[in-house]
């Protein structure tokens, strides 16, 4: 009896301080899903906004703490030990509500936790009949915490040995793996990530410098302007939400190669968001980007109440170098448990010419999804499923551009969603929730290429300019606008969707994650990919299962 007070106390406690004393740390979407989850879900049901789950990661301010709620309640343990329960605390191995911490500081005012992570992955991948086994170990620690109120703190470092098998054949397996520079361009045994920022939030403002994962808009699969799946950026990002309204800025330093293979020097990637909740049904939004490189950090672009398409067209350099982009989304809820949404991109547009086929036309360049889910099981239950589905298109040369230097990329991979120029992809996932921390996924897609035209060396095809004959100019006719690294080429030929040398690719993943006991997890991953015609057909599949002790 006496235990069941002090719980109820406890939970009180929780829920009158969560939203105080835990508002300056952010959601650490790389080890800790559910509160992301938890967000989605409740948007679908109609307990939450779609502005709160438009802009991830989330501040943990901002994570509903209904404690009759399976997944809120899970996210109030994990981080219980960032809540001000009780001042001079500092205990090493800490145990709070079963799970182990290794570092638990409390003075009233700092609050900080510190954690320890070994992570173990044999897999197995097969090629083509030629397979291969693999190994993978990882060390990390984390740290993170507050000082007052209102500023914030975070950094997790990891460092990772390939104990067994070829990093080109992992890589095809995780792609975080595949954007690491030593792993894949080094061909390291060792490889490394850090993820760090410092932050102040406060009720109506939110300011973070640092690295982190970053998304923009509410599709469960993919999104078209900051994607969860891109690599990690270093950067500011501001985020003012007020009522119905939330604006959010990002400014950004990314990594690129030119086309001899040499670092591009100086890229930022800036991106403004606006978006608006008129109705509890209804949320749009307005997206504008800008890719810049070469000149160092332009504060013109760092100024959170600029248009970037008209700022690059300020000055000849801007003009000719820099890459604009607008866009919009939006998010309807028509029904409890159900969600639509759609997203559009424009990388050009030319009014006069909309709907023209030919050379005429290719000043339109445009990506869009449109996808619904749809979520199952009692709200607020431990065990749920969500469905989603969603098909996307990219047209020839989006997101890239004719300054190579200036595409939508950063490590080579897009920032925004994960697929390729002059494509199209059908897309369907399953998500069902044993326990807030126990679920199994499962991601089927259908993807068509239209790739680029390539010579016997896998270079693209030179040829004569097909708009001045005779003149033995030499340009890549083999750009069909397939490859989002190269935007040159774009006016020799009408952007015809889908040509090139077209592919059909059909990928089947299973993720199944569970956390057995406190501090202790598994992930087993398969997956299988098919894909015929194109440059590099393939078949290929994986196994890989996780164990993770710490967090």
């Amino acid at each position: 009896m006496i235990r069941s007070i002090v719980m109820r106390l406890i939970c009180s406690l929780m829920v009158v301080l969560a939203p105080f004393i835990l508002s300056a740390q952010n959601v650490d979407v790389n080890a800790e899903r559910v509160s992301m989850d938890n967000a989605v879900l409740r948007t679908l049901d109609g307990a939450a906004s779609a502005l709160s789950s438009s802009v991830w990661p989330a501040y943990i301010g901002n994570v509903d703490t209904t404690t009759s709620n399976a997944f809120s309640a899970y996210s109030l343990n994990y981080y219980w030990p960032l809540l001000a329960q009780r001042s001079d605390t500092t205990e090493v191995l800490a145990s709070s509500h079963g799970r182990y911490r290794g570092l638990v500081f409390n003075d009233g005012v700092a609050r900080v936790q510190g954690d320890l992570g070994f992570m173990l992955r044999p897999g197995t991948t097969s090629n083509e009949g030629s397979s291969e086994s693999f190994m993978l170990g990882r060390a990390s620690a984390r740290v993170m915490g507050s000082l007052g109120s209102n500023l914030g703190f975070f950094l997790d470092l990891s460092n990772g040995s390939r104990l067994r098998g070829s990093a080109s054949r992992i890589a095809q397996t995780d792609p975080t793996l595949g954007r690491t520079l030593k792993f894949t361009i080094e061909d390291s045994a060792f490889f490394d990530r850090y993820i760090g920022y410092v932050q102040y939030q406060s009720e109506y403002l939110r300011i973070r410098y640092g690295r982190e994962a970053l998304q923009f808009g509410n599709s469960p699969i993919d999104n078209l302007v900051h994607s969860m799946n891109a690599p990690l950026l270093d950067g500011l990002l501001l985020d003012v939400p007020y009522k119905s309204v939330r604006f959010t800025m990002t400014h950004s330093a990314a990594n690129g190669l030119d086309t001899s293979g040499r670092a591009v020097p100086g890229k930022y990637i800036a991106t403004h968001r606006i978006a608006v909740e008129p109705t509890s049904w209804l949320s749009v939004g307005l997206n504008d980007m800008i890719v810049y490189w070469g000149r160092g950090l332009d504060l013109a672009y760092l100024n959170p109440l600029a248009f970037f398409v008209s700022a690059g067209l300020s000055t000849q350099e801007r003009n000719q170098n820099d890459n604009s982009l607008i866009g919009a989304d939006i998010t309807l809820r028509p029904l409890k448990g159900l969600m639509v949404y759609g997203s559009l991109i424009v990388d050009d547009l030319s009014y006069t010419s909309l709907g023209d086929t030919s050379i005429a036309g290719n000043n339109n360049k445009f990506a869009y999804q449109l996808g619904v889910s749809k979520s199952l099981g009692q709200e607020g239950a431990a065990s749920r499923m969500m469905v989603s589905a969603e098909y996307a298109r990219i047209d020839p040369f989006t997101y890239s551009h004719r300054s190579i230097n200036a595409s939508y990329t950063s490590f080579g991979a897009p920032v925004g969603y994960d697929m390729q120029s002059n494509s199209d992809r059908l897309a369907l996932q399953l998500r069902y929730w044993l326990t807030p921390r126990t679920y199994v996924r499962v991601d089927a897609d259908y993807t068509r290429h239209g790739e680029n035209l390539l010579d016997a060396n896998g270079n693209l095809i030179m040829g004569e300019d097909p708009r001045y004959p005779g003149s033995g100019i030499q340009v890549p006719v083999g750009n069909v606008g397939g490859d989002i690294l190269r935007g040159d080429g774009d006016f020799l030929y009408g952007n015809a969707f889908l040509r090139g040398n077209l592919s059909h690719q059909r990928r089947l993943r299973l993720w199944f994650s569970a956390e057995w006991a406190n501090n202790i997890f598994t992930d087993l991953n398969i997956g299988y990919t098919n894909r015929n015609s194109g440059n590099s057909p393939t078949n290929f599949f994986f196994g890989a299962l996780e164990i993770r002790v710490g967090y």
